[in-house]
């Protein structure tokens, strides 16, 4: 049972680089760019872009339910 759990997340794992490492060529390719360079540009400017800005619409929307809930209490009283 346990060595057909792990056969199956090995292929699992083994899928899923094999896919990444085809879309990364595939956009560098559709970009006119090397390998390196789009795998650059994705790992280390898009993510922690979209990270930041995951980040920060977390942060507005709570910024905004609080400011909601302050007004419900007020109200209430």
């Amino acid at each position: 049972m346990m060595s057909t759990l792990l056969s199956s997340l090995a292929r699992l794992v083994h899928f899923a680089y094999w896919y990444c490492c085809d879309f990364m060529v595939n956009l560098a390719n559709l970009t006119h760019t090397s390998y390196d360079e789009a795998n650059t540009w994705v790992l280390l400017l898009l993510i922690p872009a979209l990270l930041a800005v995951g980040i920060g619409v977390r942060l507005v929307q709570w910024w905004q339910l609080r400011q909601l809930r302050r007004q419900i209490r007020k109200r209430a009283f």
